[in-house]
């Protein structure tokens, strides 16, 4: 538990990402034993590796937010209120852990929705917008990873998510079926993303979702108002972060 919690705190100490031999240096440990803690970290939302370095994951996030820390830079839970308010129909919020989406926040929703996401948050990245989302704007690598554990034996539906993940890039949204935590729902999600200088991630999936057609014939008007939200969430955490460096 020791060695975690400096692999952790290594890999904090370094925003651009630590390599595996530094993450080793920092432990005291050889590269040989450390690869196997890092690569089980990774696998469960606790780091994140690309391009073969290695930063904080979003899983500490998701255990922060009973705390009351957003784990979403600049989004707060009266946002989502107003938004699905101002939309008619619940909004929803997930991060990535993993190969999975993990709803943080939503509001607006009716109490079978609720409760459906209350006991299920988490869900594969293939079976909702929020998730294709996020699967998107992964590191090439990763993306094929998980497009094959989520497609093992069916080739074709591989090919097609990730045909689904390069229009989403192009297009900047995704509209389709939530998956199956509420079947015949319809959702549009957009990306959330964290600038820190010359880098930008997408860290967050922003989703309206209805089980009553309301979307249909208004998914241009919804996306419209997702992706204001998101750009005002993206200001404020701008802001709050060149705060936080000039009193630093």
């Amino acid at each position: 538990m020791d060695r975690v919690a400096q692999l952790l705190e290594a890999a904090v100490a370094r925003p651009a990402g630590a390599s595996l031999t530094q993450l080793a240096r920092a432990v005291g440990a050889p590269v040989s034993s450390v690869q196997k803690l890092v690569d089980g970290l990774v696998a469960v939302g606790y780091l994140d590796e690309s391009e073969r370095r290695y930063r904080l994951g979003p899983a500490p996030y998701v255990l922060s937010l009973r705390a009351g820390r957003r784990p979403v830079p600049g989004a707060r839970h009266r946002d989502l209120v107003e938004l699905a308010e101002r939309v008619g129909v619940p909004v929803l919020l997930a991060v990535r852990v993993g190969g999975d989406a993990v709803y943080v926040d939503w509001a607006g929703a009716d109490e079978p929705f609720d409760y459906a996401l209350s006991a299920r948050v988490r869900g594969s990245l293939a079976d909702t917008a929020a998730g294709r989302v996020l699967l998107a704007h992964l590191p090439e690598a990763v993306r094929w990873e998980i497009v094959q554990a989520a497609r093992p034996d069916d080739p074709a539906a591989a090919v097609a998510l990730l045909e689904d993940s390069e229009r989403i890039r192009r297009t900047g949204r995704e509209t389709g079926t939530s998956g199956p935590l509420l079947p015949g729902a319809i959702a549009v999600a957009v990306p959330v993303r964290e600038e820190d200088g010359a880098r930008s991630e997408v860290v967050a999936a922003l989703a309206a979702a209805d089980r009553s057609g309301a979307l249909t014939t208004r998914t241009d008007a919804v996306t419209e108002v997702l992706t204001e939200a998101v750009a005002g969430w993206e200001r404020l955490a701008g802001l709050e972060q060149r705060s936080r460096d000039n009193h630093g």
